[in-house]
């Protein structure tokens, strides 16, 4: 080979090894940022997942929630109904069954005993709601918003699956669909970070903390 020639093959290899080289760099990084995505939320759902207290506090509403959709609940709470009422109607039957107080006595969570009571808080008003709607057919869930240093609830209110969507509805507050409400409240400042909001149906629950959240203007 002429010396021209052994140059030219020289130059063309340290290309081809620069060429290699810095597509192996390019991969290495990639594949890295790949996996700090995937493993990092993952590692932080489990370890809330792994909180003995978060999951007590999920066991909790869950719990509830497989009261309300028992068909002995919904007997007992269809026999209290006009079976033509449709979800709003439902709202406005409530106000006029339970009065809001203050008074821990009697902070029941099964909903005939709450309507016996004829009283409670935010708990007991949408136990009642959601019990009322899954009793005549409505997709309705528990919506709970949390104190995550400790799992405590703050808040609780519902959500109606209502016309293809899911649809705010605080029954103790007399409010519907409203879902910024909350952001001017002194919790719901800690909306996303120490608070998060949690939905609850029969055996399963989803994080919906962004539908409370302030949106990016």
């Amino acid at each position: 080979m002429s010396p021209a020639r052994k140059v030219h093959a020289t130059r063309r290899h340290r290309h081809t090894r620069r060429w290699i080289v810095a597509v192996s760099v390019l991969l290495i990084i990639v594949t890295l940022l790949t996996v700090a995505y995937l493993w990092y939320p993952k590692n932080e759902s489990n370890a809330v997942n792994n909180d003995p207290a978060f999951k007590a506090f999920t066991d909790h509403y869950l719990g509830i929630m497989k009261n309300l959709n028992s068909s002995e609940t919904k007997a007992k709470m269809a026999s209290q109904l006009d079976p033509s009422c449709n979800q709003t109607d439902l709202f406005a039957w409530e106000q006029s069954k339970l009065t809001f107080t203050q008074d821990p006595a009697g902070w029941f969570e099964d909903p005939t005993q709450i309507l016996n009571s004829g009283k409670g808080i935010c708990v007991q008003f949408s136990i009642v709601y959601v019990s009322a709607c899954l009793a005549l057919g409505y997709q309705s869930r528990l919506v709970v918003a949390a104190d995550t240093t400790k799992w405590n609830y703050i808040h609780v209110w519902a959500e109606d699956y209502f016309n293809g969507t899911w649809v705010h509805v605080d029954p103790s507050d007399k409010v519907w669909n409203n879902p910024a409400r909350y952001q001017s409240w002194d919790w719901g400042k800690g909306i996303g970070s120490d608070v998060k909001i949690y939905a609850f149906e029969d055996g399963s629950y989803q994080e919906v903390t962004s539908t409370y959240s302030p949106r990016p203007s």
